[in-house]
């Protein structure tokens, strides 16, 4: 990762941006909070912190496996935990006759003209959506919203089911010649080997939120995949080979 020349802008300002994070916890013995990241940038973060042996942080988004979080870095005294993370939940009550969709809340406070890094998850259930978003901005968006498009919505005290959050899958099955990277890669994206390995050499593919660049590397049950352009994915295998002597594996690619 030391070679940021070669990464897209947006990524090379990510690494440069948790470099910095990394300087100013250490020289000002202080705790450094990030915006909120993505899978592929949360990917980028993991890559630099490794680089410099950066051991105290976390990654959280307001509950457990969330696709939004943010990064915290601690001094080397601190306690990482996860309290005191700069954003707050924010909830909006509406008739369950009324469908809105993630988009619908996403485009409101796009609307506010806040940017998409101040918002974290937002997390859609029947006739509640429960939405994070930077603390600094919690009480301009409840002074803000009395509508999302044309259907009523009130703030409340009451959330959505984190644990239930529903996320939505295409699901397909394919059979690779082997558990390695650049085959998985190669039946989730619909591209040749080689072009599946330029990608992962590339820097371009992350499994478990962790930049590979190893197209050798095996591919594991539960395991999640993403590639840059692409999509995001969970591999599931159980090992069995078909007659063949394939691998049977389902892939579920994140709507």
């Amino acid at each position: 990762m030391r070679g940021y020349d070669n990464l897209p802008n947006e990524d090379k300002l990510i690494c440069l941006h948790i470099n910095d994070m990394i300087s100013i916890c250490e020289k000002r013995h202080k705790r450094c909070f990030s915006d909120f990241l993505n899978e592929r940038q949360m990917s980028l973060a993991l890559s630099v912190l490794k680089e410099n042996a950066a051991s105290n942080y976390i990654f959280w988004g307001g509950y457990e496996n969330a696709d939004r979080t943010m990064l915290c870095i601690y001094p080397e005294y601190g306690s990482a935990e996860k309290d005191g993370f700069p954003f707050e939940c924010l909830n909006l009550k509406y008739r369950k006759t009324d469908k809105l969709t993630h988009r619908d809340f996403l485009g409101s406070l796009m609307a506010l003209g806040i940017k998409r890094e101040a918002v974290g998850d937002i997390v859609v259930g029947e006739g509640i959506t429960s939405f994070f978003v930077k603390s600094e901005l919690a009480a301009y968006v409840e002074s803000q919203i009395t509508k999302i498009g044309r259907v009523g919505v009130s703030f409340t005290e009451e959330t959505v089911s984190f644990d239930n959050a529903a996320q939505e899958f295409e699901e397909k099955e394919h059979t690779v010649s082997s558990l390695r990277a650049d085959s998985v890669v190669s039946a989730v994206t619909g591209q040749s080997r080689s072009r599946s390995r330029e990608l992962i050499e590339s820097g371009l593919a992350a499994v478990n939120f962790e930049i590979i660049n190893n197209a050798d590397k095996k591919i594991s049950d539960n395991d999640r995949l993403s590639v840059r352009g692409y999509g995001k994915y969970i591999i599931l295998s159980d090992g069995t080979l078909s007659r063949k002597g394939k691998y049977r594996i389902t892939v579920r690619r994140y709507k």
